[in-house]
């Protein structure tokens, strides 16, 4: 009952946005489709998936498409050190770039993404990755400084022959979207028999 209350208040409310995050626990797209109703991110498409843990330093810089899926990751579109620069040399200058994300990306844990980062559509930003380019539709990157090292359609088909391959191929081959709570506890066991029988941990 609170959940819901709190949930219903979350878009007008600051205070029970904040709430809500923590006691709530919103999953991506509900916490997306709050981030959208407050409008507070210059532009935010539909069907998003966004943890309320990632962190939008610049939210007002900020363009998101549709179907967007961000993971626990910081968006950054300033840069602070003008402030120093300042105080030391009376520097005044601006370092502020946007961020736009078109449709169908996925940002991984753990990403920094800097103004002047344009990802284009249906890319993947790996965990860890640090990004200010432009990074070409369909990439796949990671690494720090973020790099291009396959194709999304290269990386679908490794992954596809991957996931044949496991003894729970038949599962996945009929699960809706990417997580089903009803087949999962056996999902659970096949995948524990799987990696960690004794064959394939050493000394066990």
């Amino acid at each position: 009952m609170i959940r819901a209350v709190l949930r219903h208040l979350a878009p007008r409310h600051d205070r029970a946005a904040t709430l809500y995050r923590r006691f709530g626990r919103p999953n991506g797209k509900e916490w997306a489709e709050i981030l959208k109703r407050q409008g507070r991110i210059f532009h935010l498409g539909e069907g998003c998936s966004i943890l309320p843990s990632t962190k939008f330093i610049d939210p007002d810089y900020t363009w998101i498409g549709n179907r967007v899926c961000l993971g626990n990751c910081t968006l950054i579109c300033h840069d602070g050190s003008i402030e120093m620069l300042y105080q030391r040399f009376g520097l005044r200058i601006d370092r502020l770039g946007p961020i736009i994300i078109h449709d169908d990306v996925y940002v991984g844990e753990g990403a920094m993404i800097l103004g002047g980062t344009t990802i284009g559509e249906g890319s993947i930003i790996g965990a860890g990755s640090v990004l200010r380019q432009e990074v070409p539709a369909g990439s796949v990157v990671i690494g720090n400084p973020g790099k291009v090292v396959a194709r999304v359609e290269d990386l679908i088909r490794f992954w596809e022959a991957e996931s044949m391959a496991f003894p729970w191929a038949e599962l996945i081959a009929r699960r809706e979207g990417a997580y089903d709570a009803a087949m999962e506890p056996k999902l659970r066991k096949l995948r524990q028999e799987y990696f960690f029988k004794s064959d394939r941990i050493k000394g066990s």
